[in-house]
This record gives structure tokens, C-alpha cells and sequence, in this order.
């Protein structure tokens, strides 16, 4: 236990917003990079994760944006196809907002954590 709190006590410190959206692998994976390495991965992660406060307001403003927000084009297009499930899609998809958005964040974290790797 002893090499994992060193590891944890060099780590940059992430607002508990953003270390929530993060896999644990990909937190180990930043706790053994340098400092300047953790800066880059939270600047490119902050820039290309998506709020759940953003998907709601689509949501509800646009019925059918928040899958376009979410990147998923051809599920938005059968969204609108059939009308949002004549309703019910939609309806579920308020309760399941949230974590469509953790996913799609939790993805994001791990795309920028394999560029930052490779260009290292």
C-alpha cells in the first residue's frame, strides 16, 4: 500500500467533479505520469468532455439534440425516424441522460489518455 499512496501523493489535484467522471484505470494510469502530463490530459479531457446540464437543456428544449450532442448521429436519426418512440424513447431517456453522458465521458478520458500516450 505504501507505493500506491506515494503514487496518489505526486498526482495533480483533481476537482472531485472531474475525478468522478474518470475510469479508476485511467486515474492509476495519470497517477504514474509526470505532472505536466496530468496538466495536458485534464485541459484536452475538459475541453471534449460533454455536462449533463447541456443534454438536459437539448433534451428538453430540442427533443431529439442530445443524441447529436452525444455523437451517436444515427441513433438520433432513428430517434427521429420514430418520433422519439411516439414519446416513450424520449421519456426513458430523461432517466437515462445522466449516465449516457457518464459513458460518453468515460470514453472521452480514455481517447485523450491514448493520445497523450503516444505522442509521449
Amino acid at each position: 500500500m505504501g507505493p500506491i499512496r506515494w503514487r496518489i501523493a505526486h498526482m495533480i489535484d483533481l476537482p472531485n467533479s472531474i475525478k468522478n467522471q474518470l475510469p479508476e484505470a485511467v486515474i492509476r494510469k495519470l497517477s504514474t505520469m509526470d505532472e505536466l502530463t496530468q496538466q495536458a490530459f485534464l485541459s484536452e479531457f475538459q475541453k471534449k468532455k460533454k455536462s449533463t446540464t447541456m443534454g438536459s437543456i437539448l433534451m428538453l428544449c430540442f427533443p431529439c439534440f442530445h443524441y447529436f450532442y452525444l455523437g451517436k448521429v444515427w441513433l438520433n436519426l432513428l430517434f427521429w425516424g420514430t418520433l422519439g418512440g411516439f414519446g416513450i424513447w424520449w421519456l426513458i431517456d430523461v432517466f437515462r441522460l445522466g449516465g449516457m453522458v457518464r459513458e460518453y465521458n468515460k470514453t472521452v478520458a480514455i481517447s485523450v489518455l491514448k493520445e497523450i500516450q503516444f505522442l509521449n
